[in-house]
């Protein structure tokens, strides 16, 4: 794609791991949800992104078989929600 191997190594070698963090017992199906799904949005033809394409969401929850209570769900939109959000602040959207 236009990118030599030693320039990739010289990215890959700037990674830096994400510092570990505790999710609540809660939350964890809704984290399960949300990481499963991610990437699944709904982008405007500026490039804001409106949220997440619950269509792709439905269909990713019954093709894997994940079992998603009202709770799960209500925690997964406040994910969703969150993302959006954060997402369009750093773009500047």
């Amino acid at each position: 794609m236009g990118a030599s191997e030693d320039e990739l190594e010289q990215l890959l070698d700037q990674e830096v791991e994400p510092e570990p963090f505790d999710v609540m017992p809660d939350n964890w199906d809704a984290i399960q949800l949300y990481l499963s799904v991610y990437g699944q949005f709904r982008i405007s033809g500026s490039g804001h992104v409106i949220g997440f394409d619950f269509a792709a969401v439905n269909i990713d929850i019954e093709r894997s078989g994940i079992e998603v209570s009202p709770q799960t769900w209500q925690r997964f939109k406040i994910l969703a929600h969150h993302t959006v959000h954060t997402l369009n602040q750093r773009d500047g959207k």
